[in-house]
């Protein structure tokens, strides 16, 4: 089993964001809109602020990432996750691929007390694509030793069910945190859950 992290596994995206939004309003004047961040969602923020502003970018995601930083402690899983997670070990192999930098993700997964029971996590530093491009699920694949119908990656953002679908593992979409049902919906998962015991119901399904 394969999960994302921010937004599936830990409810990071409201500090994220508001991280992203005091960096704005610090180097820019001016408040993140709901667009923007909507469109920050899931990716590399790094990344995408380069591209956005190429002169002022790498400023704002240092800004923003020091505000994240102080604030990490805040972070926790959502409710259910723990269970989940303690009962899934016992019969999966479980992976995390995020595209939250290595060192972020190795801080939020001790801190959320889920390090323990993940094989491994793949970092934004891992691959040259990062999601929606299948190359992180492909490699966490490759590390988990199965092929793509030996498995299933769980994610809340419209990324994450293309990611699935080009690397050819069972997509679900999870809305018990940041995901939404009808824009998951357009994106053709194999399967929507909106809460953990639902994830948990459908992999005893599953052949």
């Amino acid at each position: 089993m394969i999960f994302d992290m921010d937004g599936t596994l830990l409810d990071s995206e409201t500090v994220s964001s508001a991280s992203t939004d005091y960096a704005f309003r610090a180097v820019l004047g001016r408040s993140l809109t709901p667009e923007e961040n909507a469109q920050l969602i899931g990716r590399p923020v790094s990344k995408v602020l380069s591209e956005w502003y190429p002169d002022t970018g790498n400023k704002i995601y240092d800004v923003s990432r020091s505000f994240f930083q102080e604030r990490a402690h805040l972070i926790s899983p959502y409710p259910g996750i723990k269970d989940l997670i303690s009962d899934l070990v016992e019969k999966f192999r479980l992976a995390v691929v995020t595209s939250s930098r290595r060192r972020d993700a190795e801080v939020l997964l001790k801190n959320a007390a889920l390090d323990s029971y993940i094989d491994f996590f793949i970092g934004q530093e891992d691959t040259k694509f990062q999601k929606p491009d299948p190359e992180p699920i492909e490699l966490a694949l490759s590390k988990l030793g199965v092929d793509a119908n030996e498995a299933v990656f769980v994610g809340d953002q419209p990324y994450d069910i293309i990611a699935a679908h080009q690397a050819k593992v069972i997509a679900i979409g999870s809305t018990w945190g940041s995901g939404d049902a009808d824009t998951l919906e357009m994106y053709r998962p194999d399967y929507i859950v909106n809460n953990p015991r639902e994830l948990t119901t459908l992999l005893n399904l599953l052949p």
